[in-house]
Formats: C-alpha cells, structure tokens, sequence
C-alpha cells in the first residue's frame, strides 16, 4: 500500500476537468460561506439575520473578492482545512459544501488565489497564497513524472498571518488577474447567476414570495434564505431570486401572464416519509416563459440550485413544457446527495423515487397547459373533443368486430375529425402539441382500421399482421359457408391456435 502515488494531474482532474462552467466558483464559495455563518451563529458569535456575503467585481484590476462574515477557520486548522483535498469534516446532511474540492474551483480562471481567514477569540488572521500559474506551469511540464499532488501543491503556496482584532471572525477569497474570456467580471451575467443560483430570499416585489415561504413553513420546511450582495464600483445590490408576478411571454407580441395562485407539492419516499417539497405556480399558460431566469420548475437542497432550468426536462413526455412552467422543489431527505458537479443529485433510490413523483407531476402539468390552450382556442376545443367521440366510436367498432360498410363511414369520420383538428390551429406550442398528439391517434386508428375484420377474435390477437387477419377472415367466412358439421367448433380452434402462438411470441 505504501506504494500508492497519487499523480499531479488529480489537481488538474479536481480544477479544469470537474468545473468547466466558470460561474460555478460563486456557487462554490457562497456555499462555503453560508456554512460557516450556520456555524457562526450556533456557537452565538453571530445574530441571525446579520449574515453578509459580498461578492465584489473589480474589473479595472481583473480581480474578484467574496467575503463573509461566519465563523472562518482556527488558526491551527487553516492550512489543513484549504490545501488538504477531499478531506471535508463537513456532513452532506448539514452543510451544503461537504467534499473538501470545491475551494480549489478558481484555480482554472485566474493567476493568484488568496484565502483569508479569522477566528474569534485568535489575535491574528491567516492568509493562504495559491500560486495558479504557477501551478498551471507544474501540471503542464512532464520532464518529472513521478511529482505527486502533495509535491505540487507544496510548491506553489505560502502562509502567512496578520494581526486582527480577538472579535473578529470571516472568510475573505480573492482571485486575482482573473481570465479575461471568463466573462466572470460582467456584472449582469454574475448578477443573473447569482439570482438563479445563490439561496437568497425572494424578491420583495414579488408578492407570492411571502405567500410561498409562509405555506411551506406550515409543511414544515423553513427556506433559510441568506443576505448576498454584489459590489461593483460604488453599487452594491442586494440580490434576491428573479420571480415575479407579471412574467413576459413573448416578447415579439408583448405578451405577458402572471401568476395566478401557487401549489404546494409534497413529495414522499418509500416510508411515507417527506422527501421533498417545493411549489408550483399557477399561470394561464400562455406560452413558453421568455424571462430564462424564471423558466423552468428548479431543484434544490440547502436552497443552493442544483442543476440549471433544463434539468427537469426530461420528466416531461414533451420536454418544451418545462419551459412554461415556474416553481421549485426543496430536497430534504438526506439521501438526495448533490453529486460534484452540482448538476444533478446523485443516482440514489431516493432520487429515482422523486424522479418517479416528478414525472406524474410533469403530467399533470402537461394536462393543465392543454386544458389551458383548448380553452382559449374553441374551434381547436370542438375539433378535439370530435376527434375523442370518433376515437371512442372506432375503437369499440373495431374491438366488436367491423364489417367493410362500418369501416367506410368510419373512415370518412376520422377524415372529417383530422380536417377540423387543422383548420383549428393557431400557433401556440402547446396546440402544435395536441395536434401531435390528435395526429398521432388518428393515425394510430387509421392503421387498426385497416387491419381489422369482421371477427372480434382476431381484432384483439395484436400479433397478427393486417394482412394475417385478412387472410384468417376469409378462411373463417370459407368455413361459415360450407354445410360441415362442427363448424364452429374447427373455427374456434384456428382462432385459439394462433391465439396461443401470439401469446407465446417474444
């Protein structure tokens, strides 16, 4: 075992390679931060409520500082706390950043990182300089192949202190000469990231925003919520999730809708136990939301997003209608693990267990966008429930058997039902659905018409091709009209033959 090496390039694996998206380093910090403050105030060295997260933007010096003012870190376990690597005491059930890497996150977008940090009670502060271009130099040059991670790590950072007074207590990060291309110093893209992203309180203006904390605090979750500011120049804005009441729709026709009502939704594992809860918005679902900072049902856990506003696309049968919904789910079961990344949760039975619960959700949100768009389109309404009478009227035909005269007027119905389902539509997504959807059954309908006999017995033998049940129908009338006794006992034994062999099939 003595022998084990782990190489240099685990550090690039744990840099570049995990986060590609570079906006990720203010979602890893901030979860830091709201860690230590949690930390701060239960050992009452911090009032709840005044919390302070600052992310500063200083673009004319290519440098950014997120500050906070939790606990921070002893003295004696700076060091060992910010260099080791995946070596967190942290819980995955209390603390939203637990594995020990997400602090080397800058290293790939800037020059100089710089950790500072005090504890209260400590008459000095702790400061650790991480060389990243330097160490960008180590992991590139091969002419050692041997170097190990610690060996690198060793080499590109020092520590030093600083005095400070014994009350004091934050954590201070600094990326210096940060990569121009990152755009990780545009204010808007960072504020729109920050807003999506950050567990911040909703937006005073935001009406809902109390009605949904104070309906999912009578569930029995409280969304801890933290005060997160960006510092650009002499601006600094408190941040606050994006949802608002009134929502654009379409932008080109100045459509817009609002939100109606809101949706607690429970969501519970296999012992009946709470799992999950979170809130759905109520809309007249005009149309796919145009605002991306408010489309999409999101997840959570340490209400820190997990994923983006697409993740959830696919427990929708139509993936498109997540766009036109709005809401969040709050994990709460320990088992819901956010994985490294934070782009999903890991692949646990509890999260297929949600991911079940989600997608009948997802259903029903599909069923309300419809009712939603048939009733404001009434031909498209007339049209659909012609094309469900003549569905039903088809299907119970043929189910009973269907002689070539009921196969013509049939036929001629669903003509009749496809033509006003076209001449109904407008050009909202959601019509374009149910004429999919309309098509899809007509054709469906169609292809069983075509096949079906005069025989309910062979109608239901769904392994006989049409031309099969053809075939067996001619036979069978052959078999009616000859003048042979036992008739139908030969008939039922065909039929039951192929039957059994239909059974049988894969």
């Amino acid at each position: 075992m003595s022998g084990i090496v782990i190489g240099k390039h685990t550090l690039e694996s744990l840099t570049s390679g995990m986060y590609t998206e570079p906006y990720v380093v203010f979602r890893e910090y901030i979860q830091n931060s709201v860690d230590s403050i949690d930390e701060a105030v239960h050992a009452g060295v911090l009032s709840p409520g005044a919390e302070r997260i600052v992310v500063r933007l200083v673009p004319t010096e290519n440098q950014i500082i997120i500050s906070d003012n939790g606990l921070g870190i002893r003295a004696a376990d700076v060091e060992k706390s910010l260099i080791s690597i995946g070596n967190s005491k942290k819980s995955s059930e209390t603390s939203r950043g637990f594995r020990g890497i997400g602090r080397l996150s800058a290293l790939s977008y800037c020059k100089r990182l710089t950790f500072t940090t005090s504890f209260p009670g400590e008459p000095t502060a702790t400061t650790i300089t991480i060389d990243a271009a330097k160490l960008s130099e180590r992991l590139a040059d091969d002419s050692q192949p041997d170097v190990t991670a610690i060996d690198v790590l060793e080499s590109v950072y020092v520590v030093s202190n600083v005095l400070a007074k014994k009350e004091s207590h934050y954590f201070t990060v600094q990326l210096d000469c940060v990569d121009s291309n990152s755009r990780l110093l545009s204010y808007a893209d960072v504020e729109a990231y920050l807003m999506q992203n950050a567990p911040v309180p909703y937006h005073p203006a935001f009406v809902w925003g109390k009605e949904i904390v104070k309906r999912l605090q009578s569930e029995g979750l409280a969304i801890c919520s933290y005060h997160v500011f960006l510092e650009h120049g002499t601006r600094s804005v408190p941040i606050y999730k994006p949802y608002k009441d009134t929502f654009l729709v379409d932008k080109g026709k100045n459509i817009t809708d609002t939100v109606q009502d809101i949706q607690i939704i429970k969501f519970l594992d296999h012992h009946k136990k709470l799992s999950a809860v979170g809130w759905l918005a109520k809309t007249n679902y005009k149309g796919s939301i145009y605002e991306k900072e408010m489309k999409g049902i999101r997840l959570r856990k340490g209400n820190i997003l997990v994923g983006d506003q697409q993740t959830l696309n696919g427990v929708f049968k139509d993936s498109r209608f997540n766009g036109w919904s709005i809401g969040e789910i709050f994990a709460i079961d320990p088992l819901l693990v956010p994985n490294a990344r934070r782009d999903n949760f890991e692949k646990t039975p509890a999260y297929f267990s949600l991911m079940e619960q989600l997608t009948t959700l997802a259903g029903e949100i599909t069923r309300d966008i419809r009712a939603a768009s048939l009733k404001r389109n009434v031909p498209l309404s007339d049209a659909v429930r012609q094309l469900n009478e003549t569905s039903q009227q088809a299907a119970s035909a043929i189910d009973q058997g269907v002689t070539e005269a009921q196969k013509v007027r049939i036929t001629k119905k669903l003509k009749e039902a496809r033509a006003a389902v076209s001449n109904s539509m407008r050009n909202e997504t959601s019509e374009q659905y149910d004429q999919e959807l309309a098509f899809a059954e007509l054709d469906m309908l169609t292809g069983r018409l075509k096949g079906a006999t005069n025989y309910k017995a062979l109608n239901i033998i769904g392994t006989l091709t049409n031309t099969e049940k053809k075939i067996l129908e001619r036979v069978i009338r052959i078999i009616e009209t000859l003048e042979i006794e036992n008739a139908d006992v030969i008939i039922e034994a065909i039929i039951n033959k192929f039957s059994e062999e239909g059974g049988n099939s894969p």
